[in-house]
């Protein structure tokens, strides 16, 4: 231990000299660490209380002063070993204007000064009063009410001071009032100091130490705590101050910017990011929030919240995250979900009939499912395509992402293109307050199913090509280019090689959408299906009409619906089984009776839109329907050999009209033709 930090009494060290470079023992224990500044009478009064103290705090007096004292308490402050310190005059607002620690004043009343001017006059009446800084207005008036001649003077430093004592030497003063600066001034030059602090005036200058240290040390606690939550992190955290200086800055926030703490700290946000500036706002004091920026070659996203007190914003704090983190987190979170994302309704097995036909097409659309490539689902209108888009989502690893799905030709063109890609704000008169995303996007990491893909304006077949092969998507009046992972489905009862060959289909699109292929066959050539599907469609439209017991279809409706041509296929079944739900479930009629009501429900049934009687023979029993033993009217699965007679068969079934048999046999009138003209 240096010779000159020996402890006066336990629980405190004394140190008079200012060359004393030893460093303080840091205290192990949770007292708080004060030291008590004072040179000569106030070194002395401080080592007469300071023991009363012991068990509360460590204290240290150290004699020394201004400067010196100044770069004892910073180094010892930067090591952490100090939390305040107790000074008095002079050299305690020095120090308050020249360290970081809390300083805490030996204050002086005026009991204090009376009593000192009082010890004084015993002396002799030649006093006066010196102090710092400022005089005391009790003393002023006790001077005069009792009309003693006790001459007052201030000064700010200790040549002040120097000059002063000299000064009333010279005017025969003889005893000399003041701070221990003062005091040993007055000794110094022949004249008799006494000593203006008093004992109380110290004991409560140390009481208010300890508190001012308690509560340093429930704050730096509680920063301590705060920065380690902080520090533990990803997103960047920065505060700022009324001015823009960095108060705060966490390790996330120095991998995002490239700056140490060391470095941050006390700069201007504004100069080390000039686009993360956080002026705007604590001038508006307004929030902004998932703003997007670019920091090299991450995007980011941002948020500026100002810091508001009763005196108004006094700082901001700015956080950035990681746009990809939040993909991540977002990912993760959708491929925890158990439910079917909002848009998906129907799986593969809704997808109901045991018709060879829809066997291979249920095993199909799983093998499909279970890869990424664009799907092409061809088939007449009503036959259920996309309850098979989304049937396939459902089974794809993408089922826990969204399904969205839009009619290509539902929209005019420019609003099909603002639906499909988005746009930015003010990308066009009434474009939404900050933009919208698009229907690509919407669908990031799902299914975008695009119905009637053949209805698609010629303009926007080109985007969506690029889009396909880019992975990219461009909002109408956008200059960065949105990064997009979706599975395309698309489905259209038009024949694409067909427009093709005319002009009216992009060739290059074609190819690009028709990697896989997958055809609905038409209710017509699942007769085995009809029956089943009829009673399924009939059930659940008597279950929306609120019926409790469920009833078959009437076996004369089923004899009916057994020789129709279904040109609307599924939907038209659908629509036909429930008006008979409406009319007939659950009402007692006679044979003549339910003719006349299927007849006035359902008249398509009774109308020229029937098979002949040799094709479809009519079951007057309750008992389903047996397969029907008619050709299929599709070309799919049909021996080559049979495919000239089939052809045939179905061109003299509608009279000769050969567009009526290119539509039965979903193939084109050039198809049609060649394979006429081959035989």
């Amino acid at each position: 231990m240096c010779q000159h930090c020996t402890p006066v009494r336990p629980g405190f060290h004394h140190a008079f000299l200012p060359h004393c470079t030893m460093a303080p023992p840091v205290s192990t224990q949770a007292r708080p660490r004060i030291w008590a500044i004072g040179i000569s009478r106030l070194a002395r009064a401080f080592a007469d209380l300071i023991p009363a103290y012991a068990d509360r705090a460590e204290f240290r007096i150290v004699g020394k002063g201004f400067e010196a004292a100044a770069s004892a308490v910073a180094r010892e402050a930067r090591e952490g070993r100090l939390d305040v310190v107790v000074a008095g005059g002079s050299n305690g607002a020095y120090l308050r204007q020249h360290v970081d620690v809390p300083v805490v004043l030996v204050k002086v009343t005026g009991f204090d000064v009376m009593s000192a001017l009082a010890t004084a006059r015993r002396i002799s009446p030649r006093v006066a009063l010196v102090t710092h800084a400022s005089t005391y207005a009790e003393v002023d008036e006790f001077v005069r009410a009792f009309s003693l001649s006790v001459p007052a003077y201030t000064y700010l430093t200790e040549d002040d001071a120097v000059a002063r004592v000299k000064a009333l030497k010279q005017e025969g003063i003889q005893v000399v009032v003041g701070p221990g600066l003062v005091t040993d001034l007055a000794d110094r030059y022949g004249l008799t100091g006494v000593f203006l602090y008093s004992g109380n005036s110290v004991r409560m200058a140390l009481e208010d130490a300890i508190e001012a240290a308690r509560l340093r040390r429930i704050e730096a606690t509680r920063r301590d705590y705060v920065n380690t939550i902080l520090a533990h992190l990803n997103e960047g955290v920065a505060a700022v101050d009324a001015e823009g200086r960095i108060q705060s800055f966490n390790p996330a926030m120095e991998r995002f910017l490239g700056t140490s703490v060391a470095a941050a700290v006390g700069r201007k946000l504004q100069t080390l990011a000039p686009n993360l500036a956080l002026e705007g706002v604590m001038q508006s004091g307004d929030k902004e929030l998932e703003a997007i920026h670019k920091l090299g070659d991450k995007m980011v996203v941002v948020n500026r919240i100002p810091i508001i007190g009763e005196a108004g914003t006094t700082g901001a704090v700015l956080t950035i995250q990681d746009a990809s983190a939040i993909q991540r987190v977002d990912r993760n979170l959708r491929s925890r979900a158990r439910t079917r994302p909002a848009g998906v309704r129907y799986s593969l097995d809704d997808l109901a009939g045991t018709s060879a036909a829809m066997t291979e097409l249920r095993e199909l659309a799983r093998r499909y499912a279970a890869v990424d490539s664009t799907v092409l689902i061809g088939g007449e209108s009503g036959t259920g395509k996309e309850v098979l888009a989304q049937g396939m989502h459902d089974a794809s690893p993408r089922r826990a992402f969204p399904f969205v799905a839009v009619n290509c030709a539902a929209f005019p063109e420019a609003l099909l293109e603002s639906e499909l890609f988005g746009y930015e704000e003010g990308a066009f008169t009434g474009a939404r307050r900050g933009g919208k995303a698009g229907l690509f996007e919407s669908a990031h990491n799902g299914t975008l199913f695009l119905d009637e893909v053949g209805d698609m304006p010629s303009a926007l077949q080109t985007r969506l090509l690029r889009v396909l092969q880019e992975k990219q998507v461009l909002p109408i009046g956008g200059l960065d280019a949105v990064p997009v992972n979706v599975r395309v489905i698309g489905a259209t009862h038009r024949d694409l090689a067909a427009m093709v060959r005319d002009g009216s289909f992009r060739q290059d699109l074609y190819y690009r959408l028709n990697i896989l292929r997958i055809e609905m066959p038409p209710l017509r050539d699942r007769s085995e299906d009809l029956q089943e599907l009829a009673e399924l469609l009939y059930r659940r439209a008597q279950e929306r009409l609120g019926m409790d017991r469920p009833q078959r279809l009437p076996a004369a409706a089923r004899a009916r619906l057994a020789r129709y041509r279904w040109p609307g296929n599924i939907r038209e079944l659908e629509n036909v089984t429930e008006r008979i739900a409406v009319l007939v479930a659950g009402r007692r009629l006679d044979s003549e009776a339910l003719q006349r009501e299927l007849q006035a429900a359902v008249p398509e049934l009774f109308g020229d839109g029937m098979l002949a009687p040799a094709e479809a023979e009519a079951e007057a029993d309750a008992e389903p329907a047996a397969p029907a033993t008619r050709p299929r009217r599709s070309l799919a699965g049909v021996k080559q050999s049979s495919e000239v007679e089939h052809i045939r068969r179905v061109l003299a079934e509608c009279g000769g009209d050969r567009a009526a048999a290119c539509h039965i046999l979903g193939i084109s009138p050039t198809t049609l033709w060649r394979r006429l003209k081959a035989a």
